[in-house]
């Protein structure tokens, strides 16, 4: 399963979204995320990658797409990719 696909199914799963309305490339707030629910979104993603957002990366995240580009990068960097 691609790394989108697989925040997409978290996204759905954690923040209750319909999946036919999750757009990668949309703001966070037009989703109805706040910014305390997508630090806990975010704990979820770190477990299920196993990677770290620090606090500089995560004020640069502002849709699921940004998300999932610096979750691959930290994969590859991490050579789980």
């Amino acid at each position: 399963m691609e790394t989108i696909d697989r925040i997409k199914d978290l996204a759905v799963k954690e923040l209750a979204l319909d999946p036919g309305k999750i757009d990668p490339s949309a703001p966070l707030d037009t989703l109805g995320v706040d910014s305390l629910t997508f630090i806990e979104f975010m704990f979820k993603v770190e477990d299920e990658f196993g990677v770290k957002v620090s606090d500089e990366d995560l004020r640069k995240i502002k849709c699921l797409a940004d998300l999932e580009r610096h979750v691959a990068a930290s994969l590859q960097a991490a050579g789980k990719a």
